[in-house]
């Protein structure tokens, strides 16, 4: 397997660490009043104000692991590239870079932006936001998240037809993200997920499916044969 592969799959095993990991700073400060994902303005702003930096901490952490998600699926598409198999990965590639970088646009918006206007709005002042309109930060970043998921299913199935074919890695976990990347959409447009992905006993599930998928590959790239010449 090449180095490049190798590397990529480090990469993606640490993102999917990461992406699950980024949560556990705000849930070690989450009151038990609260519901998780607030669902009140008020609620959200208090979170963030309850959780000063550890908010960013956690939005950074997730900017790193859909970086490292990018170039790992480049790099699943370079491989195939270089087995003859062109096309299908560099469309889930590309899918997976419109996802993960909306995702990215989301994390910077809630992670940073909307933390200042919750900040302003409790300082108060003749110049400060109201609470809707600090809100309306937060509702920004739903903006992109909300379609960065969807893609983000999408993403998984393109890549695991390709390893249910044989052509790279395994076709067990072909099979597992081809079912999650069709469940993952299925289940939004059938309205199951919440309208930003907020039910969090269905679409938490199925997105934390989706970020095991993203580890496995990443480990396989790591540590399994790669890219199967024969084909």
């Amino acid at each position: 397997m090449n180095t490049t592969l190798r590397w990529a799959g480090a990469g993606m095993a640490l993102g999917g660490i990461l992406i699950v990991g980024r949560m556990a700073p705000i849930f070690a400060i989450l009151p038990d009043d609260m519901a998780f994902p607030p669902e009140a303005a008020e609620d959200l702003v208090r979170l963030v104000d309850l959780a000063g930096f550890r908010w960013q901490l956690s939005h950074g952490l997730g900017f790193a692991a859909v970086i490292l998600f990018i170039a790992g699926y480049w790099a699943q598409a370079g491989a195939l590239a270089d087995a003859g198999h062109r096309i299908i990965g560099r469309i889930a590639a590309l899918i997976a870079t419109i996802a993960f970088g909306s995702f990215a646009v989301a994390l910077l918006t809630d992670g940073f932006l909307f933390p200042e206007a919750a900040m302003a709005f409790l300082a108060g002042g003749p110049k400060a936001p109201s609470l809707v309109e600090a809100a309306g930060v937060h509702e920004q970043a739903l903006l992109f998240f909300t379609p960065a998921m969807f893609l983000m299913f999408v993403a998984m199935a393109v890549l695991s037809s390709r390893l249910l074919h044989g052509f790279i890695h395994s076709r067990w976990l072909g099979g597992f993200g081809m079912i999650v990347g069709v469940a993952g959409p299925t289940a939004y447009l059938f309205g199951v997920t919440g309208p930003n992905w907020s039910n969090m006993q269905i679409s938490g599930s199925l997105m934390m499916l989706g970020f095991l998928w993203l580890f496995l590959i990443g480990l396989v790239s790591l540590f399994g044969r790669g890219v199967r010449q024969s084909h």
